[in-house]
């Protein structure tokens, strides 16, 4: 019974687990790639050049992030619950229902493994690489590390995806899947948007502008943790900005002083897509600076 509920509910919702657009992991990753070694550079080249073989739009390292959200649309499942972990947020004294074993904090761990390992041929190795950069990021988008339960939703509801808004994005995930705004002006570098096609030179210098502005508003000493390096740290930092900015985030005040939060089938304010905005660009700062931390152990040189 609880399986069919999601069901209903994501057909009612238009279910979308993908965490951040195109936009978000492009720039995670380029901020990753400034940040690596030379070893660990020339490595994440050689193996993206693997990719474009098979998928000739590969035409930068940073456009390894987005290809395994493209899987899903071509209709590879089998990865689905790599993408996501389901930290809870207790609204109601419900049960909880069973969560992936294999989740996004098994998946990143496995992929640095196989990195790790000088066995794996270049292509196992490649598509390995492609699913950190991805997951990295996913993990450092907060709904993707939260699902809050009530007695109206027992089963949770699927990251955001069914709290329904009004306006411009359908439902509270795809707010922040586009950075509560913050990345709408680079949604058209997408390049798994039909027909495929590489990024062009102007479309790579704006992710580069991007990634240097963010680098420039948090550095690395300003990010608390940022040393951490354990993915279920990643998704602690994540659940907690999930619950206090996305599902308590302060929508403005009522006539009394209060404050009023937003609510499902509600419109997000100004004040509410600030406050989230500051979150999504330190997050994705982050994300890149531990992506290269990784790479830069996995794949620098070795004493």
């Amino acid at each position: 019974m609880k399986k069919i509920k999601v069901l209903l509910i994501a057909s009612l919702y238009c279910i979308s687990l993908n965490a951040w657009w195109d936009p978000g992991h492009l720039v995670t990753a380029m901020i990753a790639y400034m940040n690596l070694n030379e070893d660990a550079k020339a490595r994440v080249d050689e193996l993206t050049g693997v990719l474009q073989r098979d998928y000739p739009y590969m035409n930068h390292f940073i456009t390894t992030g987005p290809w395994p959200d493209d899987l899903k649309v071509e209709g590879v499942r089998a990865y689905d619950t790599w993408h996501y972990t389901n930290l809870p947020w207790m609204r109601d004294n419900v049960a909880i229902p069973d969560q992936p074993e294999i989740d996004i904090l098994w998946a990143i761990n496995q992929m640095v493994r196989q990195l790790e390992d000088n066995r794996p041929r270049d292509l196992e190795a490649a598509r390995s690489l492609a699913f950190l950069v991805h997951f990295v990021g996913d993990i450092h988008q907060p709904l993707h590390s939260t699902s809050v339960f009530t007695n109206e939703q027992p089963a949770g509801n699927i990251g955001g995806n069914a709290f329904p808004l009004e306006g411009t994005w359908n439902n509270l995930h795809a707010l922040w899947d586009d950075g509560c705004g913050f990345l709408s002006s680079y949604n058209d570098i997408a390049p798994y948007r039909e027909p495929k096609k590489p990024l062009t030179d102007e479309q790579l210098q704006r992710i580069e502008g991007l990634a240097q502005d963010l680098m420039k508003e948090f550095p690395r000493s300003a990010i608390t943790g940022i040393e951490w390096s354990d993915p279920d740290f990643w998704a602690l930092e994540s659940h907690k900005l999930a619950v206090k900015y996305g599902y308590r985030g302060v929508n403005g005040e009522n006539d009394r002083g209060r404050f009023v939060y937003l609510e499902p089938g509600g419109t997000p304010s100004e004040r509410y897509l600030e406050a989230g905005q500051r979150v999504v660009r330190e997050r994705l700062t982050a994300a890149g600076y531990r992506l290269a931390d990784m790479l830069n152990e996995a794949l620098g040189a070795k004493d």
